[in-house]
């Protein structure tokens, strides 16, 4: 008898498998959502990444799905345009994929743009037009604070775009260059639109976004996050406006608290 070479433990999904397990994160048709994903950790799904933003535009049919496209490895100041149609994401391939996708809007910050797809998406992202930093407490992260849901696909905290957003609405010191670029949007009819803004930059910490993972056993404790099943990856769904407060109080306590890796429980 001749036996096919198969692996235990390989498993292909399907659309209905990634809704189901939407569903069964509690989120909802209507709820307003930004997404961090590894797109690695759902690869395994028929169709790849479009049958996964096929899923989510009609699942929040009635709500609003964003998605980080940022751009901040590539623009410097010998390369300050943003050609927002062509330009690839830093932050991982399904936002890649989203950029192709005709259904999706993406917004005009050169540095920190976003996707969103729902019926208010150009409405939502308007704001960030006005950016004068990058991850500015009115533009499409900062606006999470007012209802919205973050969803961690596969992905740590540390992806956490949402969090700088709270410290520059706190004003913690040391986190920006001083010096103030000059950066340019190529916009969908060839226009220009100019931004002027300083970038991320922390003396002692390459990537202050890191010691955002010690959040999380803090956001669970207190219900901000839980962790979720999306197909075979382990995932976090996270409430902004719980986040919110409890990052404000923090900060509040001590500005400093994410300089490093040091224990902040002690401000909960």
């Amino acid at each position: 008898m001749i036996c096919a070479n198969i692996e235990i433990g390989d498993h292909m999904f399907n659309e209905n498998d990634f809704l189901k397990d939407l569903i069964d994160s509690g989120l909802k048709p209507y709820d307003k959502v930004m997404i961090h994903s590894s797109f690695s950790k759902i690869k395994d799904i028929e169709g790849g990444a479009k049958t996964i933003l096929k899923v989510l535009k009609d699942y929040f049919s009635e709500g609003l799905v964003l998605l980080p496209t940022h751009t901040w490895d590539s623009m410097k100041e010998d390369n300050a345009i943003f050609d927002k149609k062509k330009a690839n994401s830093c932050v991982g391939y399904l936002t890649n994929m989203a950029i192709k996708d005709k259904d999706f809007i993406r917004s005009n910050h050169p540095t920190h743009s976003v996707v969103a797809y729902g019926s208010d998406a150009q409405n939502y992202i308007k704001d960030d037009d006005y950016a004068t930093t990058p991850v500015s407490p009115d533009g499409s992260f900062g606006k999470l604070k007012d209802g919205g849901k973050i969803l961690f696909i596969g992905c740590p905290l540390s992806k956490n775009t949402f969090i700088h957003s709270i410290e520059e609405e706190m004003d913690v010191p040391n986190r920006f260059t001083e010096h103030i670029y000059k950066f340019y949007t190529k916009l969908l009819d060839g226009s220009m639109m100019e931004f002027n803004m300083p970038r991320h930059y922390n003396e002692y910490c390459a990537h202050i976004s890191d010691n955002y993972e010690k959040l999380l056993p803090i956001f669970i404790a207190t219900g901000a996050c839980k962790k979720v099943r999306l197909l075979n990856s382990t995932s976090y769904l996270l409430d902004a406006a719980k986040a919110y407060q409890i990052v404000k109080n923090i900060l509040a306590n001590d500005i400093h608290a994410f300089d490093d890796q040091r224990d902040i429980r002690e401000y909960i």
